[in-house]
């Protein structure tokens, strides 16, 4: 198990340090007793930024994780191979695919803002994972997470491009990051999109380790119905999770329902802030 884990939010959707930058993303340094490692890289170059500011080298890292193929998880990356360094990427084959949202007045491109082929010549080595994959001891990539709740879905506004038709986007590419630690499971979300409650429990199955000291990140309930959020929240209780970290897409209904289930234990963290395990 980890016995040192401290989670950096390089950006996210709010700030309160004047010296760094906020942006609709996520990105976030891991560092830790097995190794360092990048977990998203936001929109822009603002995580870069962020990390000069807070006297981190992303230089230091081992490899960087993608949880999707979405542009304000991976438009980063393209400024992190030409700022720092060339980089193992680990991501789900699929994070390339033609991803779109449909809204009344149109539709979208919403996929990652890069070429894989003019990415790949700029330094990124795709390491592509669909099944639960160790990246580094007691560090594990989930793979593809399975859909097991009823409440959790994805919204058909959501849809891939192939060939000349639009259909329906699963994203069986979202990730999560699972860190095994002295004090119980941490695990980053990206979005979310499988469900928080889903990642969860797969994140306890591949781990074996039924403790969640706590869940980082993105969980993609803004614009939830309410009884699906109340849902949510009453099968998190079930998991009792020591924290709950909610970032990015979570959005206020949830966070507001979050905080008044399990008050403090909802920590509302912000671009620079840190989460960590000792």
């Amino acid at each position: 198990m980890l016995s040192r884990l401290t989670l950096t939010i390089l950006a996210e959707n709010r700030v309160t340090d004047a010296r760094l930058l906020a942006e609709q993303g996520l990105s976030v340094f891991v560092e830790s007793s097995a190794g360092n490692l990048l977990f998203d890289t936001g929109q822009t170059d603002a995580f870069i930024h962020n990390a000069r500011e807070l006297n981190i080298d992303l230089a230091d890292i081992k490899a960087i994780v993608l949880s999707h193929g979405h542009y304000d998880h991976t438009g980063g990356l393209p400024y992190y191979l030409r700022e720092i360094k060339p980089a193992d990427v680990y991501c789900h084959p699929s994070i390339s695919n033609k991803k779109f949202k449909v809204y009344p007045g149109g539709t979208l491109n919403i996929g990652v803002p890069w070429d894989e082929s003019k990415i790949k010549a700029a330094g990124a080595h795709f390491i592509y994972k669909s099944h639960p994959y160790e990246l580094l001891p007691d560090i594990w990539l989930s793979g593809e997470i399975p859909r097991n709740s009823k409440y959790e879905s994805i919204d058909e506004v959501y849809q891939q491009r192939v060939l000349e038709s639009y259909i329906h986007d699963e994203l069986h590419d979202d990730m999560s990051l699972v860190l095994n630690t002295v004090k119980g499971l941490v695990i980053l979300l990206g979005c979310g999109h499988s469900g928080p409650v889903n990642s969860i429990k797969h994140s306890m199955r591949i781990t074996e380790n039924r403790h969640v000291h706590a869940v980082v990140g993105g969980m993609h309930l803004a614009h939830t119905p309410e009884d699906r959020i109340k849902k949510i929240i009453h099968n998190l209780e079930k998991i009792n999770p020591d924290f709950i970290v909610p970032l990015h897409c979570t959005g206020f209904p949830a966070v507001h329902r979050m905080y008044d289930r399990f008050k403090n234990r909802v920590l509302l963290l912000n671009a620079g802030d840190r989460f960590t395990v000792r």
